[in-house]
C-alpha cells in the first residue's frame, strides 16, 4: 500500500514532468512564435506615457503580453479601462497572474491561447511588441477586426504593409538595445 507521502511525491512528479513536456514543446516551436523578451520596465513607462489618458469604457489589448509588465504601467494611470493580455507561453502568463493577484488588480484579464484565435473586436486601442513577420501576420486579422478609429501602437517592429501615422523615438533607448522606437497606427 502506497503511503500518503508517497502518493503527494508520485503526484508532484506527475505534474513536474508534465509541466517539462509543455515547457520543452513550447521551445521548439520558438520558430513559430515570438520568444519572449522582457520590456525594461523605463520604455513600459514611456509606452505608458505615449497612451496617456485613456478615454473611459476603452479596451486596450497586448497580444502576446509576455508578463504582463506594459500593461500594468498603462493600468496606472488608466483605472477606467480594461485591459486583456493575451500569451501564449505558459511561465510569462503565470508571471502576469500571479502580479495581478499580487498588485490586486481588477481591471487587467490575462487569457493563456494564441492570439490568432480570439476575437480583437472590442478593442479601441492596442499595443504590440511581435516580430515583423507576425505582425504582417497578424494585420489581415486586425484589418478585418477592429472598429474604425482604433489606436495601436507597436513597440520596434512595424508593419511591412501599413504605414504607422507617425514613429516616435524613445528617450531611455540604448544604443544596441531593443526598445528603441514606437509605430503609432491608426485602422
Amino acid at each position: 500500500m502506497i503511503s500518503s507521502v508517497e502518493w503527494l511525491q508520485l503526484v508532484f512528479s506527475v505534474l513536474f514532468v508534465l509541466l517539462a513536456i509543455r515547457f520543452i514543446w513550447g521551445m521548439m516551436r520558438i520558430g513559430t512564435v515570438s520568444p519572449f523578451i522582457r520590456t525594461r520596465t523605463q520604455v513600459a513607462e514611456e509606452v505608458a506615457a505615449v497612451f496617456g489618458t485613456l478615454p473611459t469604457g476603452s479596451t486596450l489589448i497586448d497580444p502576446g503580453c509576455g508578463d504582463g509588465r506594459v500593461l500594468f504601467a498603462i493600468a496606472k494611470q488608466n483605472p477606467h479601462t480594461h485591459f486583456i493580455g493575451i500569451e501564449l507561453r505558459l511561465l510569462p502568463y503565470l508571471l502576469a497572474l500571479h502580479k495581478r493577484k499580487r498588485e490586486k488588480n481588477t481591471t487587467i484579464d490575462f487569457v493563456h491561447g494564441n492570439f490568432s484565435q480570439h476575437d480583437l473586436s472590442c478593442a479601441t486601442h492596442m499595443y504590440t511588441y511581435l516580430y515583423p513577420h507576425v505582425m504582417d501576420d497578424l494585420l489581415p486579422k486586425l484589418e478585418k477586426e477592429l472598429q474604425p478609429g482604433t489606436q495601436l501602437i507597436s513597440l520596434d517592429f512595424s508593419f511591412s504593409m501599413k504605414e504607422a501615422v507617425r514613429t516616435i523615438p524613445l528617450l531611455s533607448a540604448e544604443e544596441g538595445k531593443l526598445g528603441r522606437l514606437l509605430y503609432v497606427y491608426q485602422f
